[in-house]
């Protein structure tokens, strides 16, 4: 099942929801509605409490896209692709396919996130003062007064010098600027995030101690989830370094079995995926590619109907993120795989399938040469 699903399109980058933007979204509704606004507005009843924090978090979440938006416009004006936002559980993030080229384009990009956030701080508190000088019911000003206070917290929030967040990196391209080495500056932000990490689980741990169970679990998933972002964006970098200058050809299986497009799904999974083990297959009809199969595709169907569908009739159709050339970097490679969600790439030339590329065998690539040094 696909954990993202698309919302929108802004300023060109599509915008996906991750399914645990759900969870998060019904425990700021909770907290909000039965905690915060029923302590600020006493007077007010549960239903409009209940109202106040849906549209609050809401609101919060369209906040929390602009301040990922203003990190994309800036790294488009640097010509950097985004290849989208995905809004998850603890807020968003811009998915770059590649870093920046100087310390100083990181460090635009980097700072853009918290202006943003201070810019509607600002612009919500100017609203809060007119919807108050106006009459407004309390109800309304009062959500105002709350995204106030929010995007303030996050501006400084993200302030904080530690690897993801956008202080972390401003702290990285400061890094960087001094030594030349993106790698150490990497390595040095991401240790401050994860000290940070530590510090804010500590932090979890006591409230659940002093009594404070909502906000210690709170402090407690922020921390772990901050911890392996930061683990996760050096490895990203360190991967990147290593394979920069790899072509696909390297590491491509020349020996490729394709399946035939009439064949019915019964005889695919007995003949194919259950004798060879691998989770997809190459569809081709006289030569010619048609597309991939995968054993995740022949599963959604009715087993009952396999004896009647064939490959062609499920397969995943020809797209870019399916296709590579064999004299492409293994840098873009990573980025399509990662994006067409099946673990491998087709290998082309002239039109012609000449080898495929997985991302077990980069890995163990990058394993490999990471082991020794290289």
């Amino acid at each position: 099942m696909k954990r993202s699903f698309k919302l929108i399109t802004v300023l060109g980058i599509p915008v996906e929801v991750n399914l645990s933007w759900f969870i998060i979204f019904g425990l700021i509704v909770y907290t909000l509605s039965a905690g915060y606004f029923a302590a600020t507005t006493p007077e007010l009843n549960i239903l409009t409490h209940w109202l106040m924090g849906i549209c609050a978090a809401l609101l919060l979440f369209i906040c929390l896209l602009a301040h990922e938006l203003s990190h994309s416009y800036v790294a488009k004006t640097h010509q950097l692709p985004i290849s989208g936002i995905t809004l998850f559980i603890f807020g968003g993030v811009a998915h770059m396919e590649k870093e920046p080229a100087t310390p100083e384009v990181e460090f635009k990009m980097a700072i853009a996130g918290p202006i943003m956030s201070f810019l509607l701080g600002i612009l919500f508190w100017l609203i809060s003062q007119g919807l108050y000088s106006l009459g407004f019911p309390q109800a309304v000003y009062a959500v105002t007064e709350y995204l106030t206070i929010l995007n303030f917290v996050v501006g400084i929030f993200n302030l904080i010098p530690g690897f993801p967040l956008d202080g972390g990196r401003v702290l990285r391209a400061a890094v960087w600027r001094i030594s030349g080495d993106l790698r150490r500056a990497t390595l040095i932000a991401s240790s401050f995030g994860k000290g940070f990490a530590y510090l804010l689980i500590g932090l979890g741990f006591l409230g659940l101690l002093t009594g404070n169970l909502l906000s210690g679990v709170w402090f407690i998933f922020l921390g772990i989830f901050l911890m392996e972002a930061a683990e996760l964006s050096y490895q990203q970098v360190v991967m990147k370094k290593v394979l920069t200058g790899a072509k696909v050809e390297k590491l491509m299986s020349k020996n490729v079995i394709t399946v035939p497009a009439l064949m019915t799904l019964d005889h695919l999974v007995e003949e194919y995926f259950f004798k060879y083990r691998f989770t997809s297959f190459p569809v081709v009809e006289d030569d010619t590619l048609l597309g991939l199969i995968t054993f995740h595709g022949i599963k959604e169907i009715d087993r009952s109907l396999w004896g009647q569908t064939t490959a062609r009739q499920i397969m995943l159709p020809l797209n870019s993120d399916l296709l590579i050339r064999k004299d492409d970097d293994l840098i873009e490679a990573t980025g399509k795989i990662a994006r067409n969600q099946v673990g491998r790439l087709l290998v082309i030339e002239d039109s012609k399938l000449i080898g495929i590329l997985s991302q077990r065998d980069v890995i163990r690539w990058f394993e490999f040469k990471e082991g020794a040094g290289a």
